[in-house]
């Protein structure tokens, strides 16, 4: 295999580190962390108003959405969405407004609308609309949504299974600096998980990078992966790990 090339066609097959059950349980955990994670990255992100607004703020906010700026809108539905604009949570006002910004083709807002659908937010859940609105902002290069959807994909969820799917967009994830991207890749190639290879190197190089942007269980995980390398894979490992903090970028 190329080292840093991925062109993986992959099918769930032969465990040969981790059984599929670890596998799986890991992505779920993955998963979790993800959610609580992603749910407020772009809500700090564009604004950290935790009172009530300034009635001037959201008057000029909810001008320029009905006029249909999408930055407007999505500003304006995170307002709701933090209890800015009444004192506590609207959802159904968020709702509205992610909806016209996401229409619109805002990134941000598929992102936030399809953590809506896929946890049932100010609605029934609806994991095939969560997994069309994360395709949108994935391909906008959203690394979060790009992280979710490939869980979707591994899980088939809301979508049909598609595990090299998923791994292109945990590749991409991890490019932008997504740790729990990260850590997933290590994981397939650290159990040679369906057609990905049994890779130590690359396994060490991904988890490696989990665990400095702080991922515990990446570095509980780095143990087994070094077992059993010589000095001279543990070098290789070494510069591509170097090579990836080259190329990632930063979220």
């Amino acid at each position: 295999m190329q080292r840093g090339h991925f062109s993986m066609a992959v099918g769930f097959g032969e465990k040969k580190v981790i059984s599929a059950g670890l596998f799986s349980l890991c992505l779920i955990m993955t998963f979790a962390v993800s959610g609580l994670d992603s749910r407020h990255a772009f809500a700090q992100s564009e604004t950290v108003q935790q009172d009530v607004a300034p009635t001037f703020i959201v008057d000029r906010y909810r001008a320029k959405a009905e006029a249909g700026d999408a930055g407007a809108q999505f500003r304006l539905a995170l307002l709701y969405e933090r209890g800015a604009v009444t004192g506590s949570p609207d959802y159904d006002q968020a709702v509205i407004w992610f909806d016209r910004a996401a229409a619109a083709g805002h990134g941000a807002a598929q992102f936030k609308r399809a953590l809506y659908y896929q946890e049932g937010i100010a609605g029934q859940k609806d994991l095939s609309a969560a997994a069309a609105l994360y395709q949108k902002a994935a391909e906008q290069g959203l690394g979060e949504a790009q992280f979710n959807l490939a869980l979707l994909l591994a899980e088939g969820q809301g979508v049909g299974k598609n595990v090299s799917g998923a791994i292109r967009w945990y590749e991409q994830a991890a490019f932008r600096g997504v740790t729990p991207a990260m850590r997933a890749l290590g994981l397939l190639y650290m159990g040679g998980v369906a057609n990905t290879p049994h890779d130590r190197i690359e396994a060490w190089a991904w988890l490696t990078l989990a665990m400095e942007n702080g991922d515990t269980q990446a570095a509980g995980l780095l143990p087994d992966v070094t077992d059993g390398m010589d000095k001279a894979s543990l070098e290789e490992a070494s510069r591509l790990a170097d090579a990836y903090r080259q190329l990632r970028l930063r979220p």
